[in-house]
């Protein structure tokens, strides 16, 4: 069975901001057109890693704090799924002034 971890993200401006960030990361490309509000980035470098990124709580605040969830699953291995999350983790903290956490 494939696992799964998360990164909610607070201070993106949208769920596309933060997909194209993720696929910048992961020489990737986005994938759009299934659930409104999901982009799913595909071409990563392990083709068994799957990322998808949407909102995580439709919040009543200001949007620009709602929290964006990135889901990280990979096919073959857990310690490899918890690289490529401790990875995104790393990188997005230094490149964007984004409050990241492990859910």
């Amino acid at each position: 069975m494939t696992g799964v971890d998360h990164l909610d993200v607070v201070g993106a401006q949208s769920v596309l901001e933060v997909a194209e960030v993720v696929a910048a990361v992961l020489g990737a490309r986005m994938e759009m057109g299934g659930e409104p509000g999901r982009i799913v980035v595909t071409g990563a470098p392990d083709p068994a890693l799957r990322v998808v990124i949407e909102l995580a709580i439709h919040d009543r605040g200001l949007p620009e704090r709602w929290t964006r969830r990135i889901t990280i699953t990979h096919d073959r291995s857990s310690d490899e799924r918890r690289r490529w999350t401790q990875h995104l983790h790393r990188v997005l903290t230094e490149r964007r002034d984004w409050t990241l956490t492990s859910a």
